[in-house]
């Protein structure tokens, strides 16, 4: 089967962002609610939310438990603790993002779920997300309600 090339738009509705003068709290609207990001004091914030460096990893650890979590239920093993681990490190000359991701299970395994469930995790959708070709398109606009536009 040839699949064809698909453009898919993940969301009916921008995530959107607002900082208030003087502060570095970033309020973020998405579908269902708001979240607050801010910088580590040592950055000139309150720490009163994860910073975006964090919030990039915490969305690899979501997705990389919730699609293992669907995929285990799916085959109907008994599986219940999963623990994910993330970190990053970046080199300066040239600009390299590393990041290392460690998988545990509360249960031993076979070798057999062993190696289909590091392929899964090594492709769940954010992971492939991170690892493909990214194009930020970025546009300067008067107006705050202007949606987020394809070039």
């Amino acid at each position: 089967m040839i699949r064809k090339k698909e453009t898919l738009r993940l969301f009916a509705k921008d995530i959107t962002g607002d900082l208030i003068k003087d502060r570095q709290e970033v309020l973020i609207n998405w579908r269902a609610g708001q979240l607050v990001l801010d910088e580590p004091s040592f950055n000139g914030g309150k720490d009163i939310g994860p910073d975006p460096f964090t919030t990039v990893l915490s969305g690899l650890i979501g997705c990389t438990l919730t699609t293992l979590r669907m995929y285990i239920n799916k085959k109907g093993w008994d599986i219940t603790d999963i623990h994910c681990s993330v970190n990053m490190l970046q080199e300066m000359e040239p600009f390299k993002t590393l990041i290392f991701r460690t998988v545990s299970f509360g249960q031993p395994l076979t070798d057999e779920q062993k190696e289909r469930l590091l392929w899964i995790a090594k492709n769940c959708p954010v992971a492939r997300l991170l690892q493909g070709e990214i194009v930020i398109n970025t546009h300067l606009s008067d107006a705050p309600q202007i949606p987020a536009v394809k070039a």
